[in-house]
């Protein structure tokens, strides 16, 4: 990530790609738990994922001082951050029982998705800290924080193998997330080379 903060052009595509996977989220959890059992603390999360999303394609856009879709021109390895959403949904939904609660698959990708997210936001935080580039993250990572203990807290009322299922889904996401990063560095070789990624 260091090499986004010294190329403006780069990091504003990074912020973007972010904001594309914060509103993929938002996206999925809208889709998913729209019901009429759809309570607040859902409903809350919905919001606050549109705010990052809304968040980092604002920086995005003051980064790039133009406005910014999400296609490929404009964000980094974006079909990979798509696939990478859809493949670890995918992969979380087939794993879970069918008489599984309605909430379950939404639960575990948004904790699994919380974990990657706290883990990549502090690294970048610490390295916009190193820049003194002024994007303050504290707000994003504190809600991500406490999106992580409700979600542990709800998944462990409706699954006695939760324990054993987060490990699994871990690993899951891990090798997608490689998959998908390694998209990302490689799309900004790409870039650094002066083509289009």
């Amino acid at each position: 990530m260091t090499a986004f903060c010294g190329a403006p052009r780069l990091h504003a595509r990074f912020l973007n790609t972010l904001s594309l996977m914060e509103h993929i989220g938002s996206r999925k959890i809208m889709a998913t738990q729209s019901g009429v059992e759809l309570d607040n603390d859902t409903l809350k999360h919905l919001a606050e994922e549109s705010r990052h999303a809304f968040f980092f394609k604002r920086a995005a856009e003051k980064l790039a001082r133009r406005k910014l879709d999400y296609g490929a021109d404009a964000t980094i390895a974006g079909a990979s951050a798509r696939a990478y959403m859809g493949r670890l949904d995918a992969g979380i939904e087939a794993a879970l029982p069918p008489t599984r609660p309605a909430a379950l698959p939404y639960l575990y990708m948004s904790l699994i998705v919380e974990l990657r997210a706290i883990w990549l936001y502090r690294l970048y935080r610490d390295i916009l800290d190193s820049y003194a580039i002024g994007i303050a993250l504290k707000s994003v990572l504190a809600e991500e924080e406490l999106h992580l203990s409700a979600m542990l807290g709800r998944i462990g009322e409706m699954d006695a193998d939760s324990e054993i299922r987060i490990a699994g889904f871990a690993r899951l996401e891990d090798r997608q997330f490689r998959i998908a990063w390694r998209a990302i560095e490689d799309a900004c070789e790409i870039v650094a080379q002066g083509a289009p990624a």
